[in-house]
């Protein structure tokens, strides 16, 4: 095995672009860790749309049952509840879910769409909440809607190109237009004009019984055809093209970069829950970093393509466009994965460690889309239609969205840890380029640090260590004083919040002297300094 000291991948390719990107080094050392921000100014642009959502109806009451019920009536509470969260971006029909979704049929009178059955997730798909309602309840939310098309190679469902381009017409074609006829018919005259398209979801995989895996080859020639074809109909269209492991995303690059703004990956962090306890905690809560060190290599292939590609001032970046923490929860003496498990105090660590690393590496992740804002995984848990509250991972998203914008800050860290962590014993789900035997020294803090337009510098902490306080000292550059921190902390790592107990994991101020902290088992502090 190979020791290495995790670092930020710093690759020299001549460009302007690789000569801006934050640094961050970590080293375990001493008791107490200090937390250095390298600089006060930076031009690694963070992309506000890392913290988008995504929409699947998977079974789980996400849709229907969470976003509206059955008829299609909508959750007010739902909808005032993420206006807050300024969620920039929705992902929708979204992931595994699209093979069998048919567009046509969620348009038109409700009162005409009928329920079909569910082909890979089970259930009913009711329809009722269908391309018009998708993009009108983003408006209400004040998100911008990501519509995700099928690619599908098998018969029995229709995803043929021709029932694509019928879907972006109607959405984006004027209302002369056949299609976009069809949508004035229903109520809405002019041009949607949605940005965000993405053609196919997961294609390397089998999706029985209705999608065959297929070869990066194989995808890309049918992806060339399709976003070649699709931007005849909207030349405006934005195209994300499905992602993978390295030799797929080479393929896919060389093949369609041009006709793509962004390639999609899937990462998953995964937690085994055991009366409320994580088994080996440390393999959950490290898990980012296992998906950093895979990501570092998709990031090289990034930075060729658009060196070879001349496309250093319009970069082609990647969209996590699916990530969260999956619990598999013990029960009849087996480990069973579980979208019910409510999110818990130890899950707080866990996002706030993806979202560092989204803006650790700002350049090159333009997108990201947490599953889900509504039950599930999600950010909310509803009661009946008209009532929802907030689950832990709901404030680690508001404190993100409110404080960590701007540009991204290298920043080093050193103190107490786990030595000798293998990369392949962390729980991650989704990466394929890492090196599984690499061998690292961790901290158990965690941060990332930015930028604010208004001349701040803000730091976000978090605490990977399940069982012990972490003391933490935060150094700035000269001239800089604390003027706010505020964390999302409890005595108990598992603590949730419940219908009948909504506030047990909320913010609160934290306790800074000197600029030191105490941070608690799991928790999570944003500490922000303004110019004296």
């Amino acid at each position: 095995m190979r020791k290495v000291i995790l670092t930020s991948i710093i690759l020299s390719l001549g460009t302007a672009l690789a000569a801006q990107d934050p640094t961050y080094t970590q080293t375990v050392t001493g008791k107490t860790t200090t937390v250095t921000i390298l600089e006060k100014t930076s031009g690694a642009k963070i992309d506000p749309m890392i913290y988008g959502q995504m929409l699947e109806d998977c079974n789980d009451a996400v849709v229907y049952g969470g976003v509206c019920d059955e008829n299609g009536n909508e959750n007010p509470q739902v909808i005032e509840q993420l206006k807050p969260l300024r969620i920039p971006v929705m992902r929708w029909p979204a992931g595994t879910a699209i093979y069998d979704y048919e567009w046509k049929k969620g348009i038109g009178p409700k009162e005409k769409r009928g329920a079909v059955d569910e082909l890979v997730w089970g259930g009913k798909e009711y329809y009722t909440f269908g391309t018009d309602e998708f993009i009108q309840w983003c408006e209400k939310i004040g998100s911008e809607p990501y519509i995700n098309i099928s690619m599908g190679n098998n018969s029995m469902i229709t995803a043929s190109l021709g029932e694509a381009v019928d879907w972006v017409e109607y959405v984006n074609g004027p209302a002369t237009s056949q299609m976009g006829a069809m949508r004035a018919a229903n109520g809405h005259p002019d041009p949607y004009n949605v940005k965000y398209w993405c053609i196919g979801n997961e294609n390397y995989l089998a999706k029985k019984p209705i999608h065959k895996s297929e070869t990066a080859d194989e995808y890309a020639d049918l992806l060339l055809l399709w976003a070649k074809t699709l931007k005849t109909v909207c030349p405006e269209l934005s195209l994300l093209g499905v992602g993978y492991n390295a030799p797929w995303n080479k393929v896919v690059l060389d093949k369609c970069g041009d006709q793509l703004d962004f390639l999609t990956l899937h990462y998953y962090m995964s937690a085994k829950v055991k009366d409320n306890n994580i088994e080996e905690p440390w393999k959950t809560l490290f898990g980012p970093i296992r998906f950093e060190e895979s990501l570092k290599v998709n990031i090289a292939l990034l930075k060729d393509y658009n060196s070879r590609s001349g496309r250093a001032e319009n970069p082609l970046r990647y969209s996590i466009d699916e990530w969260n923490n999956r619990h598999s929860v013990f029960a009849d003496d087996k480990y069973s994965f579980t979208r019910k498990d409510d999110r818990r105090q130890f899950d707080v660590a866990g996002t706030a460690g993806m979202l560092n690393v989204f803006l650790r590496n700002s350049h090159y992740v333009g997108m990201a889309n947490y599953i889900f804002p509504v039950n599930g995984h999600g950010l909310l848990k509803t009661v009946g239609n008209d009532d929802a509250y907030k689950s832990a991972n709901y404030h680690v998203f508001d404190l993100y969205r409110k404080y960590m914008e701007g540009s991204a800050l290298s920043a080093k860290v050193e103190g107490p840890g786990m030595t000798g962590i293998r990369l392949g014993d962390l729980r991650m789900d989704g990466e394929k380029d890492m090196d599984k035997e690499t061998v690292l020294d961790l901290c158990f803090i965690d941060c990332a640090a930015s930028a604010g337009e208004d001349g701040s510098i803000n730091v976000a902490v978090s605490n990977r260590c399940y069982d012990k306080s972490q003391k933490v000292k935060i150094e700035v550059p000269e001239g800089y004083k604390l003027v706010e921190a505020i964390g999302i902390q409890s005595e108990d790592v598992t603590a949730s919040n419940t219908p009948e107990s909504r506030d047990n994991v909320k913010p609160a101020p934290v306790k800074v002297k000197a600029n030191t902290l105490t941070l608690k088992p799991c928790g999570l502090a944003i500490l922000r300094f303004l110019p004296e």
